[in-house]
């Protein structure tokens, strides 16, 4: 064989090897380039405050307010969103990767369902518009506004709104859930101020939705199953009210004095159907409760009189003849001092990121002497002492609304129990978690359901027990608004059947 054929062979050889090469070039390629063409390359990006696990703040930023419920969630990324249009991008964005959704307002779930790992983690808590209307007295908010922030702007104007007693609380959250505090009474739930809601769907589009409207269905299920269920609420237009003065009470007595005999005569107070014009918390603190250092006494009735002092003393005179109270304050407060004041007299919180449980039944008619025996014998024999019940009237304007008529049901309950226990060391969770579960199941035979604003990871049938009867008609909302089941969490609405 010549040495000009070989060469000639080896060139073939050598364009051939070359030709494989370039393809095999092109082929991997072509790879990255399919797989991304609908699922990564496509994608809508993401606007807004954007916060990933490479920034400092995350460990921070992911937090919620009950450390011990999300100090082992990781989102895959933190969206602060800024506006509408930041919202549904995120929604579009999460939908495309294939990415669970989660939704924060003001990050006060107590079992940290507003957050989770590997998710898109909607947060709207920096969305804080407010447009304020005094001649119908209506406003309009963005979701990310908390009660502080609206009592005192709306106070600025002589207004109120029907908010909860704790500050840092976001109103969408408080709202979507039904929404307790001490306006409850005389206006009713935060729900019932709802004139009209917009809210981000999973398909990306703003639904409005009114009581009129072909949305009206949907704004029956946000007015008390509305969190994180079926999208992301991005404004609310709410009722607003004059905020008056009112008469501020503090009764306080130590474990030495009769406590069922002041839990008995609470409860035949604000069974009376004459009582509007009270609202009040029966705050209980276990008898280690260490009431010289908090400053505070380990059980008290507090609350507001919309009367003078001297109306409240009188009224009250069956509190104040039990035993010796060692605090008796009666006296007339602004309205934003009375909020204050609630805050004050009944948070305890020891650290930056606490670690607690939390949860909570209604009571459908008077409680028995037996069930407050079961109480306040739970309460001096236990030996943690952040363990505590606080008792909160129902009726008056709220049950002046038929259970059907929005999805918070419990409208005809007469008291809400909140049971809540923190501990300071990591190894007394189970314990005190289980210590709070005893006592809640012992007061099953006279309590039902819970309040889905105390959720508890622990119930059997946490459907019936946040919603009753209403279970249903949620499910086929959910089903008309979110049939594939976009927004989900551990203790979210499913889909009715036959969802396409």
């Amino acid at each position: 064989m010549s040495g000009l054929f070989k060469l000639a062979i080896l060139l073939v050889l050598l364009v051939f090897a070359c030709s494989l090469v370039f393809l095999g070039f092109n082929f991997l390629e072509k790879v990255p380039n399919f797989i991304d063409s609908k699922d990564v390359r496509n994608c809508p990006k993401l606007s807004g405050r954007i916060v990933s696990n490479k920034d400092s703040s995350y460990n921070k930023d992911r937090l919620g307010a009950n450390y011990y419920a999300s100090k082992k969630k990781f989102p895959a990324v933190i969206v602060y969103c800024q506006n509408t249009q930041d919202v549904q991008n995120a929604v579009l964005y999460a939908k495309c990767k294939k990415l669970p959704i989660r939704i924060r307002s003001g990050g006060h779930n107590h079992e940290g369902y507003s957050t989770g790992d590997g998710v898109v983690l909607i947060d709207v808590s920096e969305m804080k518009g407010l447009k304020l209307d005094t001649t119908t007295n209506t406003a309009t908010i963005e979701p990310g506004i908390n009660n502080l922030e609206l009592y005192s702007q709306l106070f600025k104007q002589g207004l109120t709104h029907v908010g909860g007693t704790c500050s840092e609380v976001g109103l969408s959250g408080l709202a979507l859930s039904g929404g307790m505090g001490p306006l409850l009474r005389k206006e009713g739930l935060t729900c019932d101020t709802l004139i009209s809601v917009d809210m981000v769907a999973a398909s990306g589009e703003v639904i409005h939705a009114t009581k009129d409207n072909e949305h009206k269905d949907l704004l029956w299920a946000l007015c008390g199953g509305g969190a994180g269920n079926f999208g992301v609420v991005t404004s609310m237009e709410i009722k607003v009210y004059p905020a008056t003065d009112v008469t501020w009470f503090n009764i306080g007595w130590n474990w030495d004095q009769p406590i069922e005999q002041v839990i008995g005569a609470w409860l035949d107070f604000y069974m009376k159907p004459d009582s509007k014009n009270w609202f009040s918390h029966l705050d209980i603190w276990a008898k280690p409760f260490p009431a010289e250092k908090q400053k505070k006494q380990p059980v008290k009735a507090l609350g507001v009189f919309w009367g003078t002092p001297e109306e409240a003393r009188e009224q009250l005179s069956h509190l104040l003849s039990i035993g010796k109270p060692q605090i008796e304050k009666l006296e007339l407060v602004k309205w934003d001092e009375a909020i204050k004041l609630f805050e004050d007299s009944t948070a305890v919180f020891l650290t930056e990121i606490p670690e607690y449980k939390s949860s909570g039944a209604f009571v459908m008619d008077q409680l028995p002497p037996e069930a407050t025996k079961i109480i306040v014998n739970a309460l001096r024999e236990s030996t943690s002492p952040y363990f505590n019940v606080l008792f909160e009237p129902m009726g008056g304007a709220i049950s002046d609304i038929p259970p059907s008529n929005t999805a918070f049901f419990y409208r005809d309950a007469k008291f809400f129990i909140n049971y809540t226990s923190q501990w300071l060391n990591e190894n007394e969770d189970q314990k005190q978690k289980a210590e709070l579960e005893g006592l809640r199941d012992r007061l099953l035979p006279y309590t039902v359901g819970d309040y889905v604003g105390n959720p508890d990871p622990d119930l059997k049938d946490y459907l019936t027990a946040y919603y009753g009867d209403n279970v249903d008609q949620l499910k086929q909302v959910k089903c008309k608004y979110d049939p594939e089941n976009i927004f989900q969490f551990e203790q979210s609405i499913p889909p009715g059947s036959g969802c396409k």
